[in-house]
């Protein structure tokens, strides 16, 4: 139990945004963790946190990719959000 939550405690989590129109980006956040459930959703609230924190209003459905990478799953959440 102890290295689970080594592993959650470690995850990585990285926030990126590209511009999509005006006031609007495609924001994205990823993160690494032991299952992919719990990757999944560490990056949507990843990208939830980044949208709030920057003052955007999230538009459209929330997009997931998730890939396997030895014993860790990183995946990453991107969504169009608009200020």
């Amino acid at each position: 139990m102890k290295m689970l939550a080594a592993l959650v405690a470690t995850s990585v989590m990285a926030l990126a945004a590209t511009p999509v129109s005006a006031g609007c980006v495609r924001a994205g956040a990823s993160a690494t963790a032991v299952t992919s459930e719990l990757a999944t959703l560490l990056a949507k609230e990843a990208l939830y946190n980044s949208n709030v924190f920057a003052g955007r209003k999230a538009r459209g459905a929330v997009s997931v990719k998730c890939d396997y990478i030895g014993v860790v799953t990183t995946c990453k959440a991107r969504q169009v959000a608009c200020t």
